[in-house]
Protein backbone atom coordinates (compact mmCIF):
# COMPACT_ATOMS: atom_id res chain seq x y z
CA UNK A 1 0.00 0.00 0.00
CA UNK A 2 1.12 3.37 -0.93
CA UNK A 3 1.05 6.56 1.58
CA UNK A 4 2.09 9.79 1.39
CA UNK A 5 5.11 11.41 2.26
CA UNK A 6 4.11 14.41 3.44
CA UNK A 7 1.82 14.24 6.44
CA UNK A 8 -0.90 16.86 6.42
CA UNK A 9 -2.93 17.77 10.13
CA UNK A 10 -6.53 19.53 9.63
CA UNK A 11 -7.64 21.33 12.34
CA UNK A 12 -11.08 23.13 12.67
CA UNK A 13 -11.12 26.25 13.45
CA UNK A 14 -14.34 28.13 15.61
CA UNK A 15 -16.62 29.69 13.33
CA UNK A 16 -15.68 33.21 14.63
CA UNK A 17 -12.21 32.65 13.49
CA UNK A 18 -12.97 32.91 9.68
CA UNK A 19 -15.08 34.81 7.39
CA UNK A 20 -15.95 32.61 4.83
CA UNK A 21 -18.13 29.46 5.18
CA UNK A 22 -18.71 28.38 1.01
CA UNK A 23 -16.85 24.67 1.80
CA UNK A 24 -19.93 23.34 3.86
CA UNK A 25 -18.55 21.31 6.40
CA UNK A 26 -15.14 21.77 5.48
CA UNK A 27 -15.08 25.17 5.90
CA UNK A 28 -13.05 27.09 8.37
CA UNK A 29 -10.46 24.47 8.12
CA UNK A 30 -7.05 25.25 8.90
CA UNK A 31 -4.30 23.18 7.13
CA UNK A 32 -0.67 22.14 8.19
CA UNK A 33 2.40 20.55 7.22
CA UNK A 34 5.70 20.77 8.98
CA UNK A 35 6.48 23.19 7.03
CA UNK A 36 3.68 25.62 6.39
CA UNK A 37 0.72 26.66 7.73
CA UNK A 38 -2.87 27.81 5.80
CA UNK A 39 -5.19 29.96 8.14
CA UNK A 40 -9.04 30.92 6.71
CA UNK A 41 -8.98 34.09 6.42
CA UNK A 42 -10.82 36.74 8.68
CA UNK A 43 -10.78 39.86 6.69
CA UNK A 44 -10.72 42.22 9.78
CA UNK A 45 -7.91 40.94 11.57
CA UNK A 46 -6.31 39.21 8.52
CA UNK A 47 -6.61 42.36 5.53
CA UNK A 48 -3.85 44.92 7.42
CA UNK A 49 -1.49 42.55 8.50
CA UNK A 50 -1.68 41.28 4.01
CA UNK A 51 -1.69 44.66 3.38
CA UNK A 52 1.71 45.48 5.50
CA UNK A 53 2.96 42.75 3.45
CA UNK A 54 2.13 43.80 0.13
CA UNK A 55 2.39 47.53 0.20
CA UNK A 56 5.64 47.98 -0.93
CA UNK A 57 5.20 45.32 -3.63
CA UNK A 58 2.38 46.58 -5.58
CA UNK A 59 3.78 44.45 -8.84
CA UNK A 60 2.71 41.50 -6.96
CA UNK A 61 -1.08 41.89 -8.68
CA UNK A 62 0.35 42.97 -12.26
CA UNK A 63 -1.11 40.10 -13.60
CA UNK A 64 -4.23 40.15 -11.71
CA UNK A 65 -7.72 41.17 -13.35
CA UNK A 66 -8.13 43.95 -11.05
CA UNK A 67 -4.28 45.16 -11.02
CA UNK A 68 -2.18 46.68 -8.49
CA UNK A 69 -3.61 48.13 -5.18
CA UNK A 70 -2.74 51.55 -4.46
CA UNK A 71 -4.19 52.09 -1.25
CA UNK A 72 -5.57 49.70 1.92
CA UNK A 73 -9.13 50.79 0.90
CA UNK A 74 -8.93 49.22 -2.47
CA UNK A 75 -6.66 46.22 -0.92
CA UNK A 76 -9.28 45.93 1.72
CA UNK A 77 -12.40 45.92 -0.74
CA UNK A 78 -10.68 42.93 -3.25
CA UNK A 79 -10.64 40.96 -0.27
CA UNK A 80 -14.16 41.82 1.26
CA UNK A 81 -15.32 40.64 -2.33
CA UNK A 82 -13.75 37.95 -2.22
CA UNK A 83 -15.21 37.50 1.09
CA UNK A 84 -18.50 37.76 -0.06
CA UNK A 85 -18.38 35.72 -2.98
CA UNK A 86 -19.92 32.22 -2.13
CA UNK A 87 -17.21 30.71 -4.81
CA UNK A 88 -14.38 31.79 -2.84
CA UNK A 89 -12.39 30.29 -0.04
CA UNK A 90 -9.28 32.07 0.92
CA UNK A 91 -6.28 31.20 3.27
CA UNK A 92 -3.34 33.14 4.55
CA UNK A 93 0.10 31.48 3.96
CA UNK A 94 2.72 31.01 7.14
CA UNK A 95 5.69 29.38 6.78
CA UNK A 96 6.60 27.84 10.49
CA UNK A 97 10.08 27.97 11.61
CA UNK A 98 11.73 26.75 14.51
CA UNK A 99 13.67 29.62 16.27
CA UNK A 100 14.69 27.73 19.38
CA UNK A 101 18.43 26.78 20.32
CA UNK A 102 20.25 24.43 18.84
CA UNK A 103 19.64 20.94 19.97
CA UNK A 104 16.69 22.07 21.83
CA UNK A 105 13.65 21.93 19.14
CA UNK A 106 10.29 24.00 20.35
CA UNK A 107 7.51 22.44 20.63
CA UNK A 108 5.56 25.39 19.04
CA UNK A 109 6.95 26.75 15.97
CA UNK A 110 7.23 31.04 14.80
CA UNK A 111 4.52 31.37 12.42
CA UNK A 112 5.41 34.06 9.43
CA UNK A 113 2.82 35.50 7.24
CA UNK A 114 4.13 35.29 3.70
CA UNK A 115 1.42 35.35 1.39
CA UNK A 116 -2.19 34.47 0.43
CA UNK A 117 -3.83 31.33 -1.79
CA UNK A 118 -7.49 30.65 -2.76
CA UNK A 119 -9.94 28.23 -3.93
CA UNK A 120 -12.07 29.72 -6.40
CA UNK A 121 -15.01 29.03 -9.07
CA UNK A 122 -16.09 26.69 -6.21
CA UNK A 123 -18.56 24.30 -8.01
CA UNK A 124 -19.82 21.37 -5.40
CA UNK A 125 -22.80 20.31 -7.93
CA UNK A 126 -20.18 19.82 -10.63
CA UNK A 127 -17.09 18.92 -8.16
CA UNK A 128 -14.97 21.53 -9.31
CA UNK A 129 -13.17 23.99 -8.46
CA UNK A 130 -9.89 26.40 -9.09
CA UNK A 131 -6.97 27.09 -7.23
CA UNK A 132 -5.31 30.44 -7.96
CA UNK A 133 -5.46 34.61 -6.63
CA UNK A 134 -2.44 32.49 -5.44
CA UNK A 135 0.38 36.03 -4.23
CA UNK A 136 3.77 35.76 -1.78
CA UNK A 137 6.06 37.81 -0.79
CA UNK A 138 8.78 38.17 -2.93
CA UNK A 139 11.17 37.24 -0.09
CA UNK A 140 9.96 33.13 -0.65
CA UNK A 141 9.81 33.40 -4.11
CA UNK A 142 11.85 30.36 -5.57
CA UNK A 143 11.46 28.47 -2.16
CA UNK A 144 9.23 25.56 -1.82
CA UNK A 145 6.59 27.48 -0.54
CA UNK A 146 4.59 27.64 -4.21
CA UNK A 147 4.69 23.86 -4.11
CA UNK A 148 3.75 22.88 -0.74
CA UNK A 149 1.15 25.41 -0.40
CA UNK A 150 -0.59 24.86 -3.72
CA UNK A 151 -0.20 21.01 -3.19
CA UNK A 152 -2.35 21.32 0.90
CA UNK A 153 -4.84 22.81 -1.15
CA UNK A 154 -4.77 19.80 -4.03
CA UNK A 155 -5.10 17.45 -1.37
CA UNK A 156 -7.87 19.05 0.49
CA UNK A 157 -9.88 19.08 -3.17
CA UNK A 158 -9.10 15.84 -4.44
CA UNK A 159 -8.97 13.63 -0.93
CA UNK A 160 -11.53 15.87 1.20
CA UNK A 161 -13.73 17.69 -1.40
CA UNK A 162 -14.29 14.87 -3.75
CA UNK A 163 -13.46 17.73 -6.67
CA UNK A 164 -13.24 15.65 -9.96
CA UNK A 165 -11.38 18.50 -11.44
CA UNK A 166 -9.42 21.20 -10.25
CA UNK A 167 -8.44 23.81 -12.43
CA UNK A 168 -5.59 26.50 -12.93
CA UNK A 169 -5.98 30.01 -15.46
CA UNK A 170 -3.12 32.72 -15.95
CA UNK A 171 -2.76 35.60 -18.00
CA UNK A 172 -1.25 35.14 -21.52
CA UNK A 173 1.24 36.73 -20.57
CA UNK A 174 2.12 35.55 -17.26
CA UNK A 175 5.07 33.36 -18.21
CA UNK A 176 5.68 32.36 -14.29
CA UNK A 177 2.40 31.51 -13.98
CA UNK A 178 2.13 29.13 -16.50
CA UNK A 179 5.38 27.79 -15.87
CA UNK A 180 4.34 27.11 -12.34
CA UNK A 181 0.93 25.12 -13.80
CA UNK A 182 3.28 22.37 -14.94
CA UNK A 183 5.62 22.13 -12.60
CA UNK A 184 2.67 21.06 -10.30
CA UNK A 185 1.13 18.48 -12.89
CA UNK A 186 -1.57 20.87 -14.43
CA UNK A 187 -2.06 19.96 -18.26
CA UNK A 188 -3.57 22.76 -20.19
CA UNK A 189 -6.01 22.70 -22.43
CA UNK A 190 -6.24 25.87 -24.24
CA UNK A 191 -6.17 29.45 -24.72
CA UNK A 192 -9.49 31.50 -23.79
CA UNK A 193 -9.31 34.55 -25.98
CA UNK A 194 -10.40 37.67 -25.29
CA UNK A 195 -11.38 36.33 -21.85
CA UNK A 196 -11.23 39.44 -19.36
CA UNK A 197 -10.69 42.84 -19.84
CA UNK A 198 -7.85 43.71 -17.63
CA UNK A 199 -7.73 46.43 -15.25
CA UNK A 200 -5.82 48.51 -17.68
CA UNK A 201 -8.50 48.28 -20.32
CA UNK A 202 -6.17 45.72 -22.21
CA UNK A 203 -7.90 42.27 -23.67
CA UNK A 204 -6.53 39.37 -21.69
CA UNK A 205 -6.82 35.92 -23.23
CA UNK A 206 -6.52 33.71 -20.22
CA UNK A 207 -4.29 30.17 -20.21
CA UNK A 208 -7.00 27.31 -18.72
CA UNK A 209 -5.00 24.12 -17.32
CA UNK A 210 -6.70 21.40 -15.17
CA UNK A 211 -5.96 18.23 -12.94
CA UNK A 212 -8.60 15.41 -12.63
CA UNK A 213 -8.81 13.55 -9.60
CA UNK A 214 -7.96 9.91 -12.26
CA UNK A 215 -4.56 12.00 -12.58
CA UNK A 216 -3.90 13.37 -8.76
CA UNK A 217 -4.69 9.33 -7.64
CA UNK A 218 -3.38 7.86 -10.89
CA UNK A 219 -6.48 5.31 -11.20
CA UNK A 220 -9.84 6.32 -12.48
CA UNK A 221 -12.16 7.40 -9.96
CA UNK A 222 -16.10 6.85 -9.34
CA UNK A 223 -17.08 8.05 -6.71
CA UNK A 224 -20.25 10.64 -6.87
CA UNK A 225 -22.08 13.03 -5.20
CA UNK A 226 -23.85 11.69 -1.78
CA UNK A 227 -21.18 9.09 -1.39
CA UNK A 228 -19.34 8.68 1.96
CA UNK A 229 -17.11 11.94 2.26
CA UNK A 230 -13.19 10.69 1.74
CA UNK A 231 -13.60 7.61 0.56
CA UNK A 232 -10.07 7.92 -0.64
CA UNK A 233 -8.74 8.27 2.89
CA UNK A 234 -6.92 11.48 2.11
CA UNK A 235 -4.88 10.36 -0.27
CA UNK A 236 -3.32 7.41 -1.51
CA UNK A 237 -4.09 4.97 1.58
CA UNK A 238 -7.71 4.29 0.64
CA UNK A 239 -6.69 2.98 -2.66
CA UNK A 240 -4.33 0.18 -1.64
CA UNK A 241 -2.53 -0.38 -5.16
CA UNK A 242 1.09 1.18 -6.23
CA UNK A 243 -0.11 4.49 -8.10
CA UNK A 244 2.14 6.96 -10.14
CA UNK A 245 -0.17 9.81 -10.05
CA UNK A 246 0.74 13.17 -9.92
CA UNK A 247 0.33 13.42 -5.88
CA UNK A 248 3.13 11.51 -5.80
CA UNK A 249 4.57 13.01 -8.29
CA UNK A 250 4.61 16.42 -6.84
CA UNK A 251 5.39 14.85 -3.65
CA UNK A 252 8.51 13.78 -5.01
CA UNK A 253 8.98 17.28 -7.02
CA UNK A 254 8.11 18.88 -3.00
CA UNK A 255 11.17 16.64 -1.79
CA UNK A 256 13.65 17.51 -4.50
CA UNK A 257 13.07 21.26 -3.93
CA UNK A 258 13.41 21.84 -0.14
CA UNK A 259 16.88 20.12 -0.72
CA UNK A 260 17.59 22.38 -3.45
CA UNK A 261 15.79 25.57 -3.62
CA UNK A 262 16.73 29.42 -2.39
CA UNK A 263 17.46 29.40 1.35
CA UNK A 264 14.75 31.73 3.41
CA UNK A 265 16.71 35.04 4.50
CA UNK A 266 18.31 34.62 7.29
CA UNK A 267 16.06 37.28 9.48
CA UNK A 268 12.87 34.58 8.70
CA UNK A 269 14.67 31.84 10.27
CA UNK A 270 15.31 33.68 13.13
CA UNK A 271 11.24 34.35 12.81
CA UNK A 272 11.00 37.59 12.24
CA UNK A 273 8.40 39.13 9.97
CA UNK A 274 8.39 40.09 6.46
CA UNK A 275 8.21 43.24 5.20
Amino acid sequence: MVTTSIPIRYTRIDKSLYSQNTLGEYSGLQIETDNILLEPLLIDRDAPKLWNLYKDHLDLFHFFPHGPLTTYEKFYAVQKRFCDSPEFSNWTVHLLVDTSAEGQPSKEKTRILCGSICLLDIQPAHRRCEVGAIWFHPAVHGTTVMLESTYMLLRLAFGRLQSGRVQWKTHHANVASQKAALKLGFEQDGLHRKHLLNWDGIWRHSYFYSMTDDDWFGVPVTTTPGAAQEPLADGLEGLGLESKGKQLALETKIAERRKTSKPFPASVLAGQPLA
